[in-house]
């Protein structure tokens, strides 16, 4: 059943997210910008967290759910990772384009399914609850977060960063394994982390974990590919490279 408030919230969410990236894009020294980065991380982070200080202060004690003790759905990986990539030093490593690039696509992908299709609020229906409303403030962050590593110029949208996020995406897959054996291990129902074991939507059974990477990174490459026609200059798009790397080893030969 549609709700109004829901379908208000997402507008209002989405247009000021449109309003403040087209302020922080204002913002040119490379400092304040790794700043604003570190900011929203931290801010989405605390918020992902908050329930069990708001449980604490309500009801005198406070326990901690399974997925804030552990990175069991996409979204809180993302959540985390994006207050990660926000510290590390040398925005230009590896390490930094791998976790970025996988903050950049899956917390926009992850954050707006999530805030069309949220679980949290489809079974409590209830926006005075903090649990749901942390939950939707939260969900609306990841997107800010993930379109300003783009905006802030600190990710490049080009079509190597599909190999960038199938890195971060066997990351995923590893750490999803990893949170399943352990549960396993001891003794405990296994949370589908990652969406590994089915698909988090009843309806779709075969959407599961496997099958939502390939199809991030189908459409990560169709997206650059077709942003690359446009915004790059011809000699500069990705096939040019091929292109040369094959000459290059021609000439070695």
């Amino acid at each position: 059943m549609i709700r109004y408030d829901h379908i208000l919230y997402i507008a209002i969410s989405l247009v000021l997210t449109v309003i403040a990236l087209i302020g922080l894009a204002r913002v040119r020294a490379p400092k304040a910008k790794v700043i604003i980065l570190q900011t929203i991380g931290v801010i989405t982070f605390l918020l992902h967290i908050s329930i069990m200080w708001v449980d604490y202060l309500t009801n005198g004690s406070a326990g901690a759910p399974d997925y804030i003790l552990f990175p069991i759905n996409f979204c809180n990986f993302t959540m985390l990772l994006l207050l990660i990539v926000g510290f590390i030093r040398n925005k230009e490593g590896v390490a930094f384009r791998l976790l970025g690039t996988l903050v950049a696509y899956g917390g926009i992908v992850g954050g707006i399914v999530t805030l069309c299709y949220p679980e949290f609020y489809i079974w409590q229906p209830d926006f005075s609850s903090w649990y749901i409303l942390k939950s939707f403030l939260g969900h609306s962050m990841m997107p800010l977060g993930s379109l300003y590593l783009f905006v802030g110029g600190f990710i490049k949208i080009r079509v190597d960063n599909t190999l960038y996020l199938a890195g971060g995406l066997f990351l995923t897959l590893i750490v999803g394994l990893a949170v399943n054996a352990v549960f396993a291990m001891c003794g405990l129902p296994e949370p589908n982390a990652m969406y590994l074991q089915k698909s988090p939507i009843a309806e779709v059974p075969f959407l599961n974990g496997y099958v939502i990477g390939m199809l991030m990174l189908a459409l990560t490459f169709i997206f650059t590919v077709i942003w690359e026609f446009f915004a790059c200059p011809k000699g500069y798009r990705w096939y040019n490279y091929l292109t040369k790397a094959n000459a290059d080893e021609q000439r070695l030969k």
